[in-house]
């Protein structure tokens, strides 16, 4: 199913132009079945069925921004032959095959076309794979009619051999009639074969025919020459003849059964046709979508009607071809207030105003995308509408009568899901009677709970509004400069006629509307300067908003540019400290290997290279300690530039200031753990950095140790389960790289050597293999280490390696 049908008044999809939107979306479509299911595109109040339909848009125009398209151009309306074959003991004719076959290879492309992005694209590719596969009969249509549509010889090895004998037959007969031609010396245009009546004849003379037996089969135009059948070539004739009619007798049986095969398909056909009517339909509507940048509907339960920067597609095309802009229009009701009450001057936009709220309901609730920059629509069960003049001379109506008969009408229909509009509300009848029943009116509607929109002139419904709870004022604005409407709809303000202002513009003569300006009641001008007023000040208030959000725009954009530059000044600063750092450590390293090679003895040259290597390691990592703390010092100078102050936390606490505690420390701008204190010291872990502060540097404790938060047992390079002697006996240096890893497990190696212990444990993982190849070689060439290998297989495997410290 394409669509689900409900009723809807035909009225209302007049009034509101949704045919035109139709129209719209039929020149987005490809093929006849897509031109269809647009024409099928009803309303709904399904709202399972509207999501599915607006989830496979969304879609589709995800789809098409991204560069690609889908069509059907080359696809033969189904729809004739489908019918036909529904009948018993039909056969379809060769063309009609050939228009089956490009049903059958359109299904087989689009079943393909999604599988590559079915990932992306789920529904999609869920809906194409849905399509039949046809190979076999698309096989055998091709094998038995050709592009030309005539039927091939491959149809069925009869067809084959009837072909055969018939040119066989065929060549027989025109060389015995050549023979005749030349036995008769016929003179020079009288030496042809040809056909007449199905017959292969020659031409003879008139005079002559008798020369010649044979069976006359028509004459030349002047009568001078027959065409004659020698008797000769009678039977052979007669032979093609047979021939022919057999050839005819078995073209038939192979369409017959060409047919039938197509008929044991035929609802799986069927089905894929439908498919790609439902594709060319969500795809026409991908493209309305992506041409007028509409939004894909939000289905409201709590009945908000909201539409943000609405147009009416439909005038907004004219307009486009007319190289003119459209005004966007921004409404929002909800239950507590449910009615609208719009005025302002004439040809303002009012009715435009009514007709954009109603086809935006209309085209959600027909899973068509709505032309805003974002909708928000309840389900309605009716679109009710009163626009335009309604007067009727043949039913005696006057125009007045004909929208109380249309009113009365909507009242008995409308309940508390309804959508009314109504435009220019009590017109027709003396202005006091008339705002009187319009205000009985927008009560009963009222009462109704429906969601009204309704246009006017009349002051006392401006009042009304302005004073009833759950009604809204709403004007469309008027250019008190320039003398025109703007078309921009302005909610909680009442509008003014502007009935002068326009007359005056118009041309009418200045002495004229001075005198219809004095004639206007105190009251009226009181009202007209006090609803000018109250625009002067939303347009002052828009004006500021507008200014405000520009401004935020830029300091947010300011913020954005100066965040980027920090953090690109402390990348270089930090890179040239490392830079500074690897430098020094590298000339540092030079000058010890000199000096240990300057050495003769073997025994001693060991045992300095040993002591050495530990000297190294300690100088190392004082070095690396002070190149954390200019790091440190240096963000912590960045963030001073910035204005970026340091906050507490947490209150201080002796009794949190524990190892394992996750602190706030002055420079850094995420948590650190706390490792150990020492005095007036800290020793600090920040990811793979560690380094020693001052305790004044804490400003705040996060968490106490043990907290759900800083469980350090699953840090990457943490150090556990320490012995008697306080070294740790394992190191976990998971997911750090090999230069990290062997860094660490370097100070580890010499904190166990000076605690005597005689092995440790160390946890690489398994991993890709790399960072425990890469520590193997390491512990090979290490003067610590007796030996090393893999844990036992219960205590870890591969995944850990215990190393033997030399005694």
């Amino acid at each position: 199913m394409l669509v689900k049908k409900e009723e809807m008044s035909r009225k209302a999809e007049e009034v509101l132009e949704f045919d035109k939107l139709r129209e719209l979306l039929r020149l987005r479509t490809t093929c006849a079945p897509g031109r269809r299911a647009v024409e099928r595109l009803t309303f709904s109040r399904d709202a399972e069925f509207l999501c599915a339909q607006f989830a496979l848009i969304r879609e589709a125009r995800e789809w098409l921004r991204s560069g690609n398209e889908l069509g059907f151009g080359g696809l033969a309306d189904p729809e004739s032959w489908l019918e036909k074959i529904s009948g018993i003991g039909v056969a379809l004719e060769p063309g009609e095959f050939l228009d089956a076959a490009s049903l059958l290879e359109t299904s087989a492309w689009l079943r393909g076309q999604f599988r590559e992005e079915a990932a992306k694209f789920p529904l999609l590719s869920a809906a194409a794979g849905g399509v039949g596969d046809f190979r076999e009969v698309l096989a055998a249509i091709r094998r038995s009619v050709l592009p030309s549509g005539d039927i091939s010889d491959d149809a069925s090895p009869a067809l084959r051999r009837i072909r055969l004998s018939m040119v066989q037959t065929r060549e027989s007969i025109q060389k015995t009639l050549r023979q005749i031609l030349r036995s008769r010396n016929a003179e020079a245009g009288e030496d042809y074969v040809t056909l007449r009546n199905d017959r292969y004849v020659i031409p003879v003379r008139a005079e002559t025919r008798r020369s010649t037996p044979g069976v006359v089969h028509g004459a030349s135009g002047t009568g001078q020459t027959v065409f004659l059948e020698p008797f000769e070539t009678v039977e052979p004739n007669n032979q093609l003849v047979q021939l022919s009619e057999d050839e005819s007798a078995e073209i038939l049986r192979v369409l017959r059964e060409l047919t039938e095969r197509l008929q044991a398909v035929g609802p799986a056909m069927a089905a894929a046709a439908e498919t790609i009517a439902l594709f060319d339909g969500i795809f026409a509507r991908g493209r309305f979508a992506r041409d007028f940048d509409a939004a894909l509907p939000e289905f409201s339960e709590n009945g908000e009607l909201r539409l943000e920067a609405a147009r009416h597609p439909v005038l907004e095309d004219k307009l486009e071809r007319e190289n003119r802009a459209i005004v966007a229009m921004n409404l929002s009701l909800n239950r507590e207030e449910r009615l609208l009450v719009i005025s302002g001057p004439n040809t303002g936009g009012k009715t435009v105003a009514l007709k954009t709220a109603g086809l935006a309901a209309l085209a959600a609730q027909s899973g068509i995308p709505v032309a805003a920059q974002r909708a928000v629509v309840p389900l309605f069960d009716h679109v009710l509408v009163d626009i335009g003049d309604e007067q009727s001379i043949a039913a005696d109506l006057s125009t007045f009568s004909a929208h109380m008969l249309n009113l009365k009408s909507i009242l008995a229909t409308a309940t508390r899901d309804s959508l009314v509009l109504v435009d220019e509300m009590g017109t027709g009848t003396a202005p006091e009677e008339g705002a009187a029943l319009a205000v009985a009116l927008l009560e009963e509607f009222r009462g109704k709970g429906c969601l009204v929109l309704a246009t006017t002139h009349h002051d006392r419904l401006k009042a009304y509004a302005s004073r009833a709870e759950g009604v809204l004022n709403g004007a469309v604005e008027f250019d008190d400069v320039n003398l025109r409407p703007t078309y921009r709809l302005m909610l909680g303000v009442p509008g003014g006629s502007s009935g002068i202002a326009i007359a005056r513009r118009l041309g009418l003569s200045e002495e004229i509307v001075e005198r219809a300006r004095a004639l206007l009641s105190p009251e009226a001008r009181e009202a007209a300067d006090l609803i000018a007023y109250l625009h002067r000040s939303r347009e002052e208030l828009d004006r500021m908003q507008k200014q405000m959000v520009e401004e935020r725009r830029a300091f947010e954009e300011e913020r954005a540019k100066l965040r980027t530059e920090w953090a690109g000044r402390q990348q270089k600063r930090i890179q040239e400290l490392e830079a500074q750092f690897a430098e020094m450590q590298k000339r540092f390293e030079e000058n010890v290997a000199r000096v240990v090679e300057a050495v003769k003895e073997r025994e001693l040259r060991g045992q300095i290279e040993k002591t050495s290597r530990r000297k190294v390691a300690e100088v190392r990592g004082e070095a690396r300690e002070e190149l954390n703390a200019a790091v440190v010092q240096t963000i912590s100078e960045s963030q001073a530039d910035l204005g970026l102050a340091d906050r507490a936390i947490g209150p201080m606490s002796a009794e949190l200031l524990q190892p394992g505690a996750r602190i706030r420390v002055r420079g850094f701008s995420n948590p650190v753990i706390l490792r150990r204190l020492d005095g007036r010291n800290a020793e600090i872990e920040a990811g793979p950095l560690r380094m020693k502060i001052a305790t004044d540097e804490i400003v705040g404790v996060e968490t106490a140790p043990g907290g759900k938060a800083t469980s350090s047992e699953t840090a990457a390079g943490s150090v556990t389960a320490p012995s008697r002697f306080g070294a740790a006996r394992e190191i976990n240096v998971i997911g750090q790289t090999v230069e990290q890893a062997t860094e660490k497990v370097d100070k580890f190696l010499d904190d166990a050597a000076m605690a005597h212990l005689p092995s440790v444990r160390v946890i690489h993982g398994h991993g890709t293999g790399a960072l425990r190849r890469g520590l193997s070689d390491y512990l090979r060439a290490h003067p610590l280490v007796e030996s090393y290998g893999s844990e036992a297989e219960e205590r870890g495997g591969k995944a850990v390696t215990v190393v033997q410290l030399r005694g």
